[in-house]
């Protein structure tokens, strides 16, 4: 019954008197004669000592002394068991002979007492549980303390520290009249001063003392005050002025850390003004949850408030709440009762707090409480889900001892290591025909599919699992499986994430964000989701080459090989616009760390996603003393080519911003949610997560204090310091390099614009290849696409494919890489691979140039490499087997969707129209107006299709505004310069003092789009004029205004 957290079961723990009140409580309410209440699948707190005594299914843990033992001998036998069968089963050990063993010669004494069993006893009897009397303890002095007790609240603590002080050595010092004490916390240990009945505790204790940690306790307790920044003249003053307070309901936590004591002559007042003071929602009620907040009636009423919460909602808070236990004083309180009936009535409940319970047995401090409260669950969730709880932890156990294997074996051994150790599983299954996954209790499976399972070469290497599913028509379910890393973090950045999602989606904006399970199991173990149809970024960009990470062009190439339509295409640049502008903002807030190319992933979908949370709250990895992370987040130039469609910035892009800043600001409203969620995690242990630092940094991210306004652009900032950092692009770089060491042979390079592999055998021998055209196209740029046409063994229809020139250069760079790989790898050469290295050595000759000398280009360069590419597809179709019809080569002339289309080889990923409309060649401004306190806000926000210069280059524009009437030219104002760009963003703020509300409607905006000469003239590129007639005071006018040549009417 031990890690199950039975303990609570066994007959020793009744002699705890709240433990046994405790028990009591739940007898009542699920008592063993009813059967409806409690299945009785083991001896539990709801057994009275009647049936206790019979000893039935009752295991009893025994530790035998003896002078004869060199150690004490301990060992579980079953509570009916007799006290001669005791004793015979500790002879067995003792000694060999045992023909001529006489039982009742021996007598089993307990420990500590003048008493003996008798030998036809039964072990379990409560009658026979007794405990040594402690040993002396040594005098030491009383310590009063000069404070009456009825001044002292109920739920006071006594802590002890035990100091230890020494001399330094002799002779150190030149003075020694002035020597030093040096002073060591060795412990500490706490204790309520009053139990469980409100009586003050009295008479001897003997504590155990925990590890000092200076500081940790009293900084949880301060967290509220902490954060909001209170000084004690602040606090003086909330208080007497709480009475306004009760407008802001969510001012509770902060009125009430600021009442000036909780002795029990001030408690009238603060629970009356719990009374009068309307109800939290069941978010706001989660900050008096805190350990500031100790006092039992105030979290009595926090949880009725929370009473109404929803129970898919208070699954993504159940973590926070199990936390939150520790800071309950006595075992039964009104928020265990509550998980306890939540759990009841809802199996996803029963489910994730039986695992949350059971992964905090391993905190030292309270698992004692934890193994109490997970016994309590087990006792009323039924038989049924017991036994399923069963299965799950064995399920767990054996991958545990698989991981362990594969992990410390070779890298070559490691896939036969992992399938042998899978074999117990099938076991398992034989045994138990289905398991539910301790990752979502909706996932129900039979089996497991060991061919299809490997694992990841990363540190931990983390198992790649294939179970499958009970559901006949479901797809096989696919899971991670960690075993060394403490996977705690993880899943609280992706609950964090979870809750910024939801908060969007009530908000009206869907930022497409990839939400997966991650769930601990215990310490160092766990299970994660695993995303179908998506690659890490570092599997895209090595496609273009190990510097694949400083081009542009491999994420864009990469969502049109997977969506070759133009619909298709539309919509996963998209997916990943909104994706990517929530994965920013959520990992800056997060200050998510450690961030490189294999840990950013893309579906084919276009949603852009992170995994791997090991770094977060701004602790990032450093080399020496520099950051690896030094852009706020991740945003490189690849990701802008996507949401621009290309090389230059574009209306997209201001979409972009625009989600972002919007999200941004969304989130900063619920700043004192995430600051509740992530104070009532601060004692689980999560090293990254243990100090008021690691909270201030989310509070610093989220800049509360500042307006929409100015969080917009400050956002905007970060945005363009992402976009502008090397660092990223060459932390991707290193790691490239990196990786390099774990690619295996069997790795074989693939086509940047073939989105699945074909063969020989699925497509059919290829007889002949003729290059018989070329066409003009754009892929994006100009170019031409040679029409290629196949013939295939079987086939009377011959195909056409259209492949460029850059692409025919891509499948020989990648032919030879194989022939690399293939010649490494042998070392004698028979007459075949002789021959097959001779046409090899041919194919790589034959291949046309890639240089072009000279002004030699368009029809006559296309017409001339058309005759040298057939040379090279003759050598390739008659080149040896493993060369002619290898993946590469058949996936290569494989039809694509693009070749159906005539004149074209490809729809455009980059180049999407944005010109302007008819009447608005000059383009459009996006400003956002507002007057408040005598004060004109003008933000500049966007500007979208701006002229090209005369000289067919894009200007450098900047704003120039002025508020006329203005004859002085007193009011002039203007932005930065945006850098050789149509669609330029700025979102700068530009701010006009002491203007009287009655001179609005006699005011009008003079704004002049400017380009930067430099050294020359600055060029006009468009001006308008707009009147302040419509503008609101109190509200933001927010539009786009078309910009017209100087003196038009389109200006006015």
């Amino acid at each position: 019954m031990n890690g199950f957290g039975y303990e609570l079961f066994q007959v020793s723990e009744e002699r705890d008197e709240e433990v046994a009140a405790f028990c009591h409580i739940l007898r009542s309410a699920y008592p063993s004669s009813d059967q409806s209440k409690n299945a009785g699948f083991v001896w539990s707190p709801s057994v009275g000592h009647e049936e206790l005594h019979q000893g039935l299914g009752v295991s009893v843990k025994v530790t035998v002394i003896s002078e004869h033992f060199r150690e004490p001998l301990t060992f579980t036998c079953d509570g009916s068991s007799t006290v001669d069968l005791l004793i015979y089963q500790t002879l067995c050990y003792a000694q060999d002979d045992l023909d001529h063993l006489n039982v009742d010669d021996y007598l089993l004494k307990v420990c500590g007492q003048d008493e003996f069993f008798d030998n036809d006893d039964v072990t379990a009897s409560p009658a026979l549980t007794c405990t040594p009397p402690p040993p002396p303890q040594p005098p030491f002095s009383r310590v009063c303390f000069p404070v009456q007790i009825n001044q002292l609240p109920r739920e006071s603590q006594l802590t002890v520290t035990l100091f230890a002080s020494s001399l330094p050595p002799p002779g150190g010092a030149e003075d020694k009249g002035k020597q030093r004490r040096s002073i060591e916390a060795l412990g500490w240990v706490t204790m309520p001063l009053f139990n469980f009945r409100h009586v003050l505790t009295c008479g001897r204790k003997l504590l155990g003392l925990w590890p000092s940690t200076p500081g940790r306790s009293g900084n949880v307790r301060t967290t509220v005050l902490y954060l909001c920044r209170l000084t004690a003249e602040d606090k003086r003053l909330l208080w007497e002025k709480k009475a306004f307070c009760q407008s802001e309901s969510a001012a509770l936590p902060l009125v009430l850390a600021s009442a000036p004591c909780w002795e029990w002559a001030c408690l009238p007042d603060i629970y009356a003004l719990l009374r009068q003071w309307a109800c939290l929602g069941h978010l706001d009620a989660l900050g008096l949850l805190h350990a500031s907040f100790p006092d039992q009636e105030l979290r009595r009423t926090a949880v009725q408030w929370m009473d109404s919460i929803s129970d898919p909602e208070l699954l993504d808070f159940l973590p926070q709440l199990v936390q939150a236990l520790k800071y309950e004083c006595y075992l039964d309180s009104s928020l265990v009762r509550f998980l306890l009936r939540r759990a009841i009535g809802d199996i996803r409940v029963a489910h994730y707090l039986f695992w949350l319970l059971k992964d905090n047995l391993q905190d030292s401090q309270f698992s004692g409480r934890y193994q109490h409260l997970l016994a309590a669950l087990l006792c009323c969730v039924g038989r049924g889900l017991r036994d399923e709880f069963d299965r799950q932890c064995w399920l767990i156990s054996i991958l545990s001892k698989v991981a362990h294997k594969v992990r410390d074996t070779t890298p070559s051994n490691r896939q036969s290591v992992l399938r042998e150790g899978l074999d117990e599983m099938k076991q398992f299954f034989s045994m138990n025909s289905t398991c539910r996954l301790p990752l979502n209790p909706a996932l129900v499976v039979k089996g497991i599919n060991i061919q299809s399972c490997s694992f990841f070469n990363s540190n931990a290497v983390p198992l790649k699992l294939s179970f499958q599913n009970l559901d006949p028509l479901g797809d096989n379910i696919n899971v991670i499986f960690k075993s060394g890393d403490d996977l705690r973090q993880d899943m609280l950045t992706l609950q964090m994430i979870r809750i910024m999602n939801k908060i969007w989606i009530q908000e009206g904006l869907d930022m497409r964000m990839v939400i997966f399970k991650c769930f601990s199991t215990g310490r160092g173990r766990g299970m994660v989701e695993m995303i179908p149809h998506a690659d890490t970024l570092r599997k895209i960009q090595v496609e273009h080459g190990v510097t694949g990470s400083f081009k542009d062009r491999p994420l864009a190439d990469w969502l049109l090989k997977h969506n070759p339509t133009d619909e298709q295409y539309d919509k996963a640049v998209e997916n990943f616009i909104y994706s990517c502008a929530g994965c920013c903002v959520a990992t800056y807030i997060l200050g998510i760390c450690d961030r490189h190319n294999d840990n950013i992933m893309l579906k084919t979908s276009g949603h852009m996603f992170h995994i791997d949370f090991g770094k977060f709250l701004g602790h990032a990895q450093m080399f020496g003393n520099i950051k690896r992370d030094r852009a706020p987040f991740v945003f490189t130039s690849d990701m802008a080519y996507v949401i621009n469609g290309g090389d230059k910035p574009s209306s997209r892009f201001h979409d972009f911003v625009d989600l972002c800043c919007e999200a941004y600001n969304l989130i900063r409203k619920h700043t004192h949610l995430f600051l509740n969620l992530l104070g009532l995690m601060l004692s689980c242990g999560i090293p990254e997560l243990s100090d008021l630092e690691d909270l201030k940094y989310v509070y610093d991210a989220l800049r509360p204090h500042e307006s929409e306004a100015d969080a917009t652009m400050y956002f905007t900032r970060l945005i363009e310091s992402s976009l502008g950092s090397v660092a990223t692009k060459l932390n991707f770089f290193i790691h490239n390099l990196a990786q390099m060491k774990f690619a295996s042979s069997e790795d074989r390079p693939t086509l940047s614009f073939a989105p699945r592999v074909h063969t020989v055998k699925s497509d059919g021998l290829i007889r002949n290849l003729y290059i018989c055209r070329h066409i003009r196209t754009t892929n994006p740029s100009k170019t031409y696409a040679f029409v290629v046409k196949v013939e295939r063994e079987g086939q009377q229809e011959v195909q056409l494919v259209q492949r460029t020139f850059e692409e025919f250069y891509e499948l020989h760079n990648n032919t030879t890489l194989c022939n690399t790989h293939r010649n490494m790898s042998q070392t004698f050469l028979t007459q075949n691979n002789i021959r097959h290295s001779t046409s090899s050595l041919y194919l790589a000759t034959s291949f046309p140039s890639r240089f072009v000398i000279g002004r030699s280009r368009g029809e006559a360069m296309a017409d001339r490499r058309k005759d040298e590419l057939n040379g090279y597809v003759w050598h390739l179709i008659h080149a040896s087997p493993e060369v002619a019809q290898c993946d590469l080569v058949y996936s290569f002339f494989h039809p694509l969707p693009r070749d159906d289309r005539p004149g074209t080889t490809t729809s455009k990923p980059a180049e999407i129209s944005w010109s302007p409309a008819s009447g608005k060649e000059l383009g459009e401004v996006k400003l956002s107006i507002s007057y408040k306190n005598d004060k004109l806000f003008i933000m500049v926000m966007h500007i979208r299709g701006l002229v090209s210069l005369t000289d067919g280059t894009d200007p450098d524009p900047y704003v120039k505004l002025y508020l006329l009437p203005d004859p002085q030219k007193t009011s002039k104002r203007k932005t930065k310069a945006a850098r050789r760009t149509c669609n330029p963003t700025y979102n700068e703020m530009l701010v006009y003092e002491r203007i009287p509300r009655g001179d609005l409607d006699q005011r009008v905006i003079h704004l002049r789009v400017l380009g930067d000469g430099a050294f020359w003239e600055n060029t006009l590129l468009g001006e308008t004029f707009i009147p302040l007639k419509k503008l609101v005071p109190g509200q933001h006018w927010v539009d786009w205004h078309q910009l017209g040549a100087a003196g038009s009417d389109s200006a006015h």
